[in-house]
């Protein structure tokens, strides 16, 4: 079970929010695919999470491009290639990169 952490990380995770996360998106990535209980439970996670980011956003419409499973392939692919980094950094990344794509 994932503790709830105030979101204000440190150095090495170089990213603060002005939020509180809860669940297993606090957690590196390498444990959520680590058994394919985490793996779902991370999945609905994922969602909820992008849901939030996006309702915080001007844009409420990043990813909509894809669907949910989409997002959650981008995200596991980037995790896969970023084991150790917490699934909520990776998901910021992503949203950000999707938010303001290359032009």
């Amino acid at each position: 079970m994932a503790a709830a952490i105030p979101v204000v990380l440190g150095v090495s995770q170089a990213q603060a929010y002005d939020y509180m996360a809860v669940g297993i998106g606090t957690m590196p990535c390498k444990y959520w695919l680590s058994t394919p209980q985490l793996e779902g439970e991370g999945n609905t996670w994922i969602l909820g999470w992008w849901t939030g980011l996006d309702s915080r956003n001007d844009n409420h419409w990043v990813g909509s491009s894809t669907d949910g499973n989409g997002i959650i392939m981008v995200v596991k692919k980037e995790c896969q290639h970023s084991p150790n980094k917490l699934l909520m950094n990776v998901m910021a990344d992503l949203f950000k990169k999707w938010n303001h794509p290359p032009r």
